[in-house]
C-alpha cells in the first residue's frame, strides 16, 4: 500500500474524527479496530505471521492482504455518510414513530442513560435499580 494513498488519508480522518463509544470496551473500540486494519495492509509479513501465532485461528489470504484503492474509498465514503448523518437528512424518521404517544421521551431517555452509563458511582447504579423495582406510575 502506497503511503500517499487518498483512501488511506480518508480513513485516517474517519478515525481521528468518529465519536468515542464510552460503554464499550477499547479493546474492541472502532478506532482500535480500523487502526488494526490498516496495519494489517501497511506491514503484510507482520499480519501473516501474527496469525500463525495465534494458532492459525483465522486464514490470511494474499488477497485480503491487497490495497484496493477504489474498494476503500467506497467504504470510506459509506463511513462519511454515516458520520455526516446523510441517511437521516434524505429519509427522516416520522414524528410519530420518533416520539410515540404512549411515552414521548423514550427514545430520548435511552440516549441519556447510555451516557450516564460509564461515570456511575456503585451507589447510583445500586438506586437507579431500585428505582426500576419499584414504579409508583
Amino acid at each position: 500500500m502506497a503511503s500517499n494513498s487518498i483512501a488511506l488519508k480518508h480513513w485516517s480522518r474517519i478515525i481521528s474524527r468518529w465519536p468515542v463509544d464510552k460503554v464499550r470496551p477499547e479493546s474492541v473500540s472502532f478506532q482500535t479496530l480500523m487502526r488494526k486494519r490498516l496495519e494489517k495492509y501497511q506491514n503484510p509479513a507482520k499480519a501473516a505471521e501474527a496469525a500463525k501465532v495465534k494458532g492459525n485461528e483465522y486464514n490470511i489470504r494474499a488477497a485480503d492482504l491487497t490495497w484496493d484503492e477504489a474498494k476503500e474509498m467506497k467504504q470510506a465514503n459509506a463511513l462519511y455518510a454515516l458520520f455526516e448523518n446523510r441517511f437521516a437528512k434524505d429519509a427522516p424518521f416520522p414524528k410519530k414513530l420518533r416520539f410515540p404517544e404512549s411515552q414521548p421521551t423514550h427514545y430520548d431517555d435511552i440516549i441519556t442513560e447510555s451516557e450516564r452509563a460509564p461515570s456511575r458511582g456503585f451507589l447510583t447504579k445500586m438506586t437507579d435499580k431500585l428505582k426500576g423495582m419499584i414504579r409508583l406510575r
